[in-house]
């Protein structure tokens, strides 16, 4: 069992049906899967719906204290698609603190974002990012036409370790 991540993209451009929460849990199982699965269910995501994904990078930096764990670089990239995730584990009273996961670009821009907060056992994972949820094919539109006018600033939301899917 597993699941295509580049797929799954693809289909989440189009049709706005997946969850960053999903690839979350790829980012999260690793240094402190243990703590965080008796909430989310992590096992049904990575088990996923058929498919695999090479995950070309994988970094998990995080600074621990006071109970706190905050993520100082945390993404990963697969041949076609870059995630990372920003905020922090409040390890001590079991809950997500203020944890944001996003799709980026090349630049390290957001192409969508998705927060996740509350206690572990029960989170809340927010729709993502309004302005994507709403716009679906349209932005791929977008997206297209934007390639007419290079040079279009953003704002950065990763610019760690992890280079971008050549």
């Amino acid at each position: 069992y597993g699941r295509d991540l580049d797929q799954s993209f693809a289909l989440f451009e189009s049709s706005q049906n997946f969850s960053l929460a999903d690839v979350g849990a790829y980012l999260v199982t690793g240094p402190l899967g243990l703590l965080l699965t008796k909430g989310y269910d992590f096992a049904r995501v990575v088990q996923g719906t058929g498919g695999q994904s090479e995950i070309r990078t994988l970094v998990s930096d995080w600074k621990v204290e006071q109970g706190v764990a905050r993520a100082r670089d945390v993404a990963m990239a697969t041949k076609e698609n870059r995630v990372a995730l920003r905020g922090a584990l409040d390890l001590a009273n079991e809950r997500f603190a203020d944890v944001t996961l996003a799709w980026i670009d090349t630049q390290g821009c957001a192409k969508v974002r998705q927060k996740i907060r509350g206690p572990f056992r029960k989170p809340v994972v927010e729709r993502p990012s309004t302005l994507q949820s709403l716009a679906g094919p349209v932005l791929k539109l977008l997206k297209q036409a934007r390639g007419l006018f290079p040079g279009e600033a953003c704002e950065v939301f990763y610019a760690g370790s992890v280079a971008p899917p050549k």
